[in-house]
């Protein structure tokens, strides 16, 4: 069987056939779809009623930054230890960029449930995600725009943020996947050698 390459990557430095690869690529697929569906029903989760305390908002947001800190070191430890660091990283991205997203997004709602008019439509979960996207995308299609200055800060912040959480998770992700590559090609050639 001849080896391919997947994507463009040699899937974490291990020939794979054609159809280890194909099978590589559905797995990696569905941990993402599920992973992505975990976030947005914890995103879902999230109450949509105003509060009269504001430490009720507070407290989500803290478990929110919180729980992509965890989130996010548990990808890469994932990364670390995956079999195909390469595939994994890219899944890691995906799903730690759906949750950077899912934090602002509760943010958002926050903001819209807690100061009606700081957008110009009330939020829900599912706009508040497709806001949050757009922002970090810098789309600006005007449909929905922060007017209230909690919500122009809150937009203000992720946009100096999505310039960082870009960066950065490429970087730490594909590092951490490159680091495991070697490894693994160390450990191999090791085990040849002493074999």
């Amino acid at each position: 069987m001849a080896n391919l390459e997947v994507g463009g990557l040699d899937a974490g430095g291990l020939g794979v056939s054609r159809s280890q690869a194909i099978w590589l690529v559905l797995a990696s697929v569905a941990r993402t779809v599920v992973g992505m569906a975990f976030i947005f029903l914890a995103l879902s989760l999230v109450p949509q009623r105003p509060d009269a305390s504001i430490a009720v908002p507070v407290v989500m947001v803290i478990v929110g930054i919180l729980g992509y800190g965890w989130f996010f070191a548990h990808q890469v430890k994932k990364v670390t230890h995956a079999r195909y660091p390469t595939v994994r990283s890219i899944e890691a991205l995906i799903l730690v960029g759906t949750m950077f997203l899912a934090v602002f997004a509760v943010v958002y709602g926050v903001i819209s449930a807690q100061v009606p008019g700081s957008f110009t439509e009330p939020l829900d979960h599912f706009t508040a995600y497709y806001f949050a996207l757009t922002v970090l995308a810098t789309v600006g299609f005007g449909d929905i725009t922060p007017v209230g200055d909690g919500a122009r800060i809150a937009c203000m912040v992720q946009m100096a943020l999505d310039i960082a959480f870009i960066g950065a998770a490429v970087r730490i992700l594909s590092g951490t996947a490159q680091r495991a590559m070697r490894a693994r090609k160390a450990t191999s050639a090791h085990e040849t050698v002493t074999g």
